[in-house]
């Protein structure tokens, strides 16, 4: 809504002589820009709450203070209901982070709401650590400005979504060798899809160490897999493919060599996978960048009060330890270690295993 007023604003100062007079801005009505997602299984949960504005002269000037953006007074309140009853209700905090990225608008500072939510005791049938109730309802109240603006939301959360494979103690193998010949594998990734999801996306996370006269740091690369929407997904299981020529390449690409360096080893490798709601996939896909000459877009907005999106997405995770001395498991196969430390996407990268079943190979730390 802002980003359509500043460009209609520019658009036209383009197209009027320089000695026309008049405004550009015509009737205004400030309305509240809500985006919030809830996740079970974090336990921090953030609300983005802005406004809309329009002013007088430079557009690109406005956008740079923050204080046109926020509301003076804000009470934002979320309620965890099942079977009618309210089980628990948060009443969020604001604090600044400065993790907003450079752009139009002011940065790195930004204003947010939170709530903080307790662990849920321990579920047989879901190992991981859940802060929401899966089965509840949420509900959305802010009141903005002393009820000069009330917007209500309400949400299911996504639930019934699981990585099917690899397991937790099977290896990532990108690389075969037949023969003495070698061939790069792909890993295939899949995933149980029975509950409400819409739309999927899989990452995949690459933890190294860097060890230099400096010290010790442990880093990591994050790789975009694949993504996937609900006409995309053929009955209750669908996967991706992690390629292992892609995988060299974007260690190669993506991490620096540097003298100072003496040697990286890997710590592990962690499955990433996220499922959004129908109205969250709804809500990207419609605020898309347009790329047709025609600027006007639909809005879809379903919180009432406001514009914006109040809604859920799961974040599954599988991580896998560099070495799990119990069952001699691996987060990369051996061929795939080899390859690491010697092939030719990442060989400068001073790679090395530390692995004591290595101990005896020309890629080994020893």
């Amino acid at each position: 809504m802002i980003k359509n007023i500043f460009f209609f604003s520019l658009s036209i100062a383009f197209l009027v002589g320089c000695n026309t007079k008049f405004s550009v801005n015509g009737e205004y009505v400030e309305q509240p820009v809500v985006h919030l997602l809830l996740d079970q299984g974090q336990e921090y949960h953030f609300l983005k709450l802005n406004k809309t504005f329009l002013k007088e002269g430079n557009a690109m000037e406005f956008a740079k203070d923050p204080a046109l953006s926020y509301f003076d007074n804000v009470v934002a309140t979320v309620k965890e209901i099942k079977n009618g009853s309210t089980l628990r209700s948060w009443t969020l905090k604001d604090t600044v982070i400065t993790n907003k990225s450079d752009g139009a608008f002011y940065a790195p500072e930004q204003k947010l709401y939170f709530f903080k939510a307790d662990p849920l005791p321990s579920n047989p049938s879901n190992p991981n650590t859940l802060y929401l109730d899966e089965d509840a309802i949420y509900r959305l109240h802010i009141d903005i400005d002393y009820g000069n603006h009330i917007v209500k939301g309400q949400t299911e959360l996504i639930k019934g979504v699981s990585i099917k494979s690899p397991q937790v103690n099977q290896a990532f193998s990108f690389v075969k060798e037949l023969n003495q010949a070698k061939e790069y594998k792909n890993t295939h990734i899949s995933f149980n899809s029975i509950g409400n999801a819409a739309a999927f996306k899989t990452q995949l996370r690459f933890i190294y160490r860097e060890h230099a006269a400096s010290g010790v740091t442990d880093k990591s690369i994050l790789w975009n897999i694949g993504e996937m929407n609900g006409s995309d997904i053929l009955g209750s299981s669908s996967s991706v493919f992690a390629e292992g020529e892609v995988f060299f390449d974007l260690l190669g690409k993506q991490i620096v060599p540097n003298s100072d360096v003496t040697k990286r080893t890997v710590r592990g490798m962690e499955i990433i996978l996220t499922a959004g709601s129908s109205d969250l996939q709804t809500y990207i896909l419609t605020n898309k960048p347009s790329s047709s000459l025609a600027q006007n877009k639909p809005t879809y907005s379903n919180v009432d009060g406001a514009l914006g999106i109040f809604s859920s997405r799961s974040t599954i995770k599988q991580y896998k330890p560099y070495f799990n001395p119990q069952n001699n498991m691996r987060s990369l196969d051996y061929n795939s270690t080899k390859e690491l430390c010697t092939g030719p996407y990442t060989a400068a990268l001073k790679f090395c295993s530390d692995i004591a079943l290595d101990n005896q190979a020309a890629f080994s730390c020893n």
